[in-house]
Parts: structure tokens; sequence; C-alpha cells
């Protein structure tokens, strides 16, 4: 009995020691973990929409897209202000992709345009789906005012909101067109709202 006592023991100390330790270092880390994920979020909302010196939250994006299954990916929005004015917003986007959740970040003006796409987070497969954050892909949708939904194509692209599929990731292409598109219609709700003046 007591060579099974003993051992039992010893495994609870140790086990309770680490556990103590990476509970002291979580606590220690948290806040400067997430300051670093806040300075990265607001850089990619000033990537996608540089005009915007700063930028308040969009207290109404809740009502616009719950019970909307395909606005219900917007996870925030932020108003992009210079001096008095709006500039434009920018949308927080989470879809799904071929290796799980693609955290999007979009930029619109006070015209509609989009301004930037910034793809961050997501677990895509490298050579493929993860050339979804290369210049070829992300640079269609830039500079897009959409007449009607975006739509992706494979290398059959006539109109400016027909995006090329990325080759063998078709996926992942649909997921962040599917996330730009999301922003685009929040953005226009917002707009009928009065949300950029």
């Amino acid at each position: 009995m007591h060579d099974v006592v003993k051992p039992t023991i010893v495994l609870f100390v140790i086990c309770t020691i680490i556990t103590l330790a990476l509970a002291f270092t979580n606590l220690m880390t948290k806040d400067r973990i997430d300051e670093m994920i806040k300075t990265k979020q607001e850089d990619d909302r000033r990537r996608v929409l540089s005009l915007a010196e700063s930028f308040e939250e969009v207290a109404e994006l809740e009502e616009i897209v719950s019970g909307n299954e395909d606005l219900n990916i917007v996870k925030e929005a932020y108003r992009g202000i210079k001096g008095e004015e709006t500039v434009g917003n920018v949308f927080l986007v989470e879809s799904k992709g071929y290796g799980g959740p693609i955290t999007i970040t979009v930029g619109i003006d006070v015209e509609g345009k989009i301004t930037g796409v910034e793809i961050g987070d997501n677990s895509e497969t490298p050579g493929l789906g993860a050339k979804a954050k290369d210049e070829p892909f992300i640079s269609q949708f830039v500079g897009i005012i959409p007449q009607e939904p975006l739509k992706v194509v494979k290398n059959n692209k006539t109109k400016s909101e027909e995006i090329d599929a990325i080759s063998s990731a078709t996926i992942t292409s649909k997921a962040v067109t599917k996330a730009v598109q999301a922003a685009v219609d929040t953005n226009a709700e917002l707009m009928k709202r009065g949300g950029n003046s």
C-alpha cells in the first residue's frame, strides 16, 4: 500500500505546483496578451480604412445582424472617424474556411467602396488556402463598389464583383468572399439607418 500512496502523493504535488505555475504565468501575461491583440486589431482597422484617424464601436450592430444567417458572421463593427466626420466603417468578420474559422477585417468607405481586406487568424492549408492572405487574391476586393453580390469564379472573371478563386482552395475563396459580402451588406444596412453620418 505504501508503494502506491507515496508516488501518488508525489505526482499530486508535482501536478499542483505545475498548475499553480501555469496559473501564475497566465495571470501575469493575460493583460499584456490582451493589449497585443487590441493593438493588432487597431492596426488591421487602420490598414483597411487608412483615411480614419480613430475608430468608435458601432452600438447597433447586434440588432442588425441577429437573426440574419448571412450577417451574423459579422462580430464587430467600427466607424472610422477623421476630425468630426465619419469616413467609413470597419467590420471584423469570422467565416468558416476549409481549416476552420477565418478572421477577416473589411474596410468600406462612405461611398460603399471596399477600401481594404485583411486576413487574420486562420488554419487554412499552407500553400493553398493560406494564399488568401496574398496580394493577388485579396487585392481583387479593393476598390469595388459592389452593384450586385460578390461571386467566386474560376478564371472567367468578367465583372468587378467576380472574384477569381485561389487554385485548389475554392472553399477558402468562398469563405473570404462570403465574409466580405457580409461586411458590404451590414454596411448597407448601417447606411440605411444613418450610421455613416
